[in-house]
């Protein structure tokens, strides 16, 4: 199960998971581009369903998990990637525009987890891969709601694994830098992802195909002995 299922970078988790066998259920908040998205993987041979839901509403998504659960048997590994960003000065951030953000990237993935984590019992074990961002180190002025929630990401994953690890659950946080999506790249000039990339040990722009080999380790029996951790894939922006 992955959020944000219609954008850019969970089409490059969608497919890479889909390849290494797993049933693809994708919930997003535009019903035209979540279809689009499972409609390419289903042409493609694989098995996968895309559900419309607002993840900061828990009606809406347990709709959705539980299409997922009734079409595929169960939920073994949830991929929190919604997330939802505005570049403001911090006096000026209404309070709708900060629960906004906050709803998008810290309480979706909260009420996904709480709502997949029963199945994920049942089947013995799971995994959740929350994504949070190297702003949560850089912690960027014009983007202070979008760091409170990324950097809470990375709390809530370190005590989710605590209390998961008994279930043989482990959580997981992955933190990209700024990647090179086609709305990044519309709303950024060029050379604000140049500035990006000059600013990485690795200097080129970052786009979604570079998270994939890192997300499918945490989706698999490869990190069944992991968790609680952040691991950053951002070329070397930031080091912890």
């Amino acid at each position: 199960m992955i959020t944000g299922g219609g954008g850019d970078i969970a089409r490059h988790y969608a497919r890479a998971l889909a390849e290494a066998g797993a049933a693809i259920g994708l919930i997003d908040i535009k019903p035209d581009k979540v279809a689009d998205a499972a409609d390419a993987l289903t042409k493609a041979g694989h098995k996968a369903m895309g559900l419309t839901a607002d993840v900061g509403n828990k009606r809406q998504l347990r709709k959705a998990v539980d299409r997922i659960i009734d079409g595929f048997g169960g939920i073994d590994i949830l991929v929190n990637n919604a997330g939802y960003a505005t570049t403001i000065d911090f006096v000026d951030i209404p309070e709708e525009e900060f629960d906004k953000v906050l709803d998008a990237n810290l309480k979706g993935a909260f009420l996904l987890s709480q709502l997949a984590v029963p199945s994920m019992k049942r089947r013995g074990g799971g995994k959740i891969v929350n994504l949070t961002s190297t702003v949560s180190k850089s912690g960027p002025g014009d983007l202070v709601h979008y760091v409170a929630t990324k950097s809470g990401i990375i709390g809530m994953t370190r005590a989710l694994a605590r209390a998961l690890g008994p279930f043989n659950i482990t959580v997981n946080a992955l933190a990209p830098g700024m990647v090179a999506t086609e709305p990044i790249i519309a709303l950024y000039p060029g050379e604000v992802l140049d500035r990006s990339a000059a600013g990485r040990a690795i200097q080129r722009w970052e786009y979604g195909e570079d998270l994939v080999g890192t997300l499918t380790f945490l989706c698999s029996p490869a990190s069944d002995f992991m968790t609680g951790q952040t691991i950053f894939v951002d070329g070397g922006h930031v080091f912890d």
